[in-house]
């Protein structure tokens, strides 16, 4: 509790009543004795959420499996594989980030690149930047069958054979669940080695397991001083502590009590360097609430964000370090405590507090999904998506062609597409006008998600933001932004699946340099242009407002075409409609 308080401001009525109705509930000795019920009491829930709750006591496992990491850490140096490469998606691969980007670099000069993307720029700039030679590709995934990362195992390995490197399969390791395809793959290939995560625990909530500590270790991170705070976090947050100290219990009840009277927005403000966590957060967040239409929104939104759009409809989380400099973020912070906005605080000590992080937000989290009625283990939206590719993928197998929709407009390189289901008309002379109309029909209470099927790297990302903020400013609306096909499997479930505030304009480019994928008979830019073409088939089918713009000269240029058809269609836009 040092390091978290709690300011409920105007909410605070709401928290002390939804606090005191999960003191009620028992809900945090129902919760370590893995009692099901506590969420749903249908059978169908009810066998989901019983294989999901390994978690709760993953960190003693993995305690005893800390000397194995280490060792094969020293293994890999020995071996002279001095990159690390990992390739997954989801919970698979932000956890691994967070811990590549707060620690610093090991000695020796070895990088870490986290591919979740099927974006075939990303891929051979991070090829480029390699000596297959001294690479270690960490191959990810829980069912072992996600599309992308399997796609990605089969480049680079087929790769490795062209370039005749001995013995390609040792260039590679698995963390998968026991008996899956990627499991068989790794025996079939000769892996270097393979851990097999404990079966009971899912994506999302796999931080603390090999998902999370495999590439840590292998990033020379201390496991076991995550470890440490990560059991002084369980135990804080266990069934012999004070429920009244109860830190997770405590920032549920404010997500709880903030949803359930409509500040439904999560804003995580946060010093830059600790944005990857601030990701992390989101997926756990967004993918495990967002269902059934209910769900708490998370905007990862830096250290600056319009104190205007903290003022209704949301509660604020600010994450800080000590060390680093907050001032900016301080200074929110004041403001907001003086206005009521309803907060919490959580200060870290340095980067191994991201043990006790991970486990205060994942029982929050699951707490916060007893206050919602919802079940926080499953995700029934992404399946959604994923059959929707597939479709498409096996229509283009037969006939060669990807369903790109109606054009519209074309202007400045941009092009405008029809929303599919709907007949080809042209509503309006220029692109920013149509943007023009459909911002104007925002609510109050709405938000707007920039989905971008870009490469997701500096440049790209700096033009990104910039529009973004310019958005959240001029329009006077949180505005979220994620990188397809990353946030299909983390804040996609919650695009689909949670209230019906969303407004989605989907982003795709034309790419520079495409590349085969071995063994399919499409590419990975048809493969990423199918999940953004099957999600926004899948948003449209649940009438959520949702547009989508091609860059036809590619993301560099046309980027900054796309900030300024934005800026002409802001320049005339109404406010929000009640």
């Amino acid at each position: 509790m040092r390091k978290q308080r709690i300011v409920p401001g105007r909410l605070a009525p709401a928290y002390e009543a939804e606090l005191g109705r999960l003191r009620a509930q028992q809900v945090i000795s129902r919760l370590w004795d893995r009692e099901a019920g506590l969420w749903k009491d249908d059978s169908a829930h009810a066998g989901t959420i019983a294989n999901r709750l390994g978690w709760l006591s993953v960190v003693e496992v993995m305690r005893s499996e800390a000397a194995d990491m280490t060792a094969f850490s020293s293994e890999v140096a020995a071996a002279g594989l001095r990159d690390l490469v990992l390739l997954g998606m989801g919970g698979s691969s932000l956890a691994p980030e967070v811990f590549s980007l707060l620690f610093p670099a090991p000695a020796g000069g070895r990088r870490f690149f986290v591919l979740d993307t099927t974006d075939p720029e990303s891929l051979l700039a991070v090829e480029r930047s390699l000596d297959p030679v001294r690479t270690l590709f960490i191959v990810a995934s829980k069912s072992g069958s996600t599309v992308e990362t399997l796609s990605q195992f089969s480049y680079f390995h087929s790769r490795l054979q062209q370039a005749r490197v001995p013995t390609p399969g040792r260039h590679f390791l698995a963390i998968t669940d026991a008996g899956s395809r990627l499991d068989q793959l790794a025996q079939e290939h000769g892996f270097r080695r393979v851990f097999r995560n404990p079966a009971d625990i899912g994506g999302r909530y796999s931080a603390l397991s090999f998902f999370g500590l495999v590439p840590a270790a292998l990033w020379d991170v201390d496991v076991n001083a995550v470890l440490d705070t990560a059991s002084e976090m369980a135990a804080a947050c266990g069934p012999q502590a004070p429920p009244e100290s109860n830190p997770a219990l405590r920032l549920a009840a404010l997500l709880g009590a903030a949803a359930l009277q409509g500040s439904d927005k999560l804003f995580l403000l946060s010093p830059r360097n600790l944005e990857p966590l601030s990701n992390w957060i989101e997926q756990l967040v967004a993918e495990s609430t967002g269902k059934d239409g209910r769900g708490i929104v998370p905007v990862v939104a830096g250290p600056e964000v319009p104190l205007a759009l903290l003022a209704e409809g949301s509660v604020t989380v600010a994450l800080t370090l000590d060390g680093h400099d907050d001032a900016v973020l301080r200074r929110t912070i004041e403001t907001l405590e003086q206005r009521g906005v309803p907060l919490a605080e959580i200060r870290m000590a340095g980067p191994a507090d991201l043990g006790a992080e991970f486990f205060r937000w994942e029982v929050a989290t699951v707490l916060a999904g007893v206050s919602l009625s919802i079940d926080p283990f499953d995700e029934p939206n992404v399946q959604e998506s994923k059959d929707a590719t597939a479709r498409l993928l096996r229509d283009f197998e037969v006939t060669g062609a990807m369903p790109q929709g109606s054009l519209l407009l074309a202007e400045s390189g941009i092009e405008l597409y029809a929303k599919p289901g709907t007949p080809q008309t042209v509503p309006a002379l220029q692109i920013s006008d149509a943007l023009r109309t459909f911002l104007s029909g925002r609510r109050a209470g709405d938000y707007l998600a920039l989905l971008a099927y870009v490469a997701r790297d500096a440049e790209n990302a700096a033009e990104l933001e910039s529009l973004r903020n310019r958005l959240a400013e001029r329009l006077g609306m949180p505005v979220l932004l994620g990188y397809g096909p990353r946030y299909l499997h983390s804040i996609g479930q919650l695009y689909k699946g949670g209230p019906a505030k969303g407004m989605f304009i989907v982003v795709t480019s034309r790419k520079a340099e495409d590349l085969t994928i071995p063994g399919a008979r499409y590419t990975f830019a048809q493969l990423q242009m199918a999940q953004a073409l099957g999600d926004l088939q899948c948003l449209a089918q649940r009438e959520r407002p949702v547009l989508r713009l091609h860059l036809a000269q590619g993301a560099r240029a046309g980027l900054a075409a796309l900030r300024a058809i934005f800026e002409q269609a802001m320049a005339a836009t109404p406010p929000a409609r009640p």
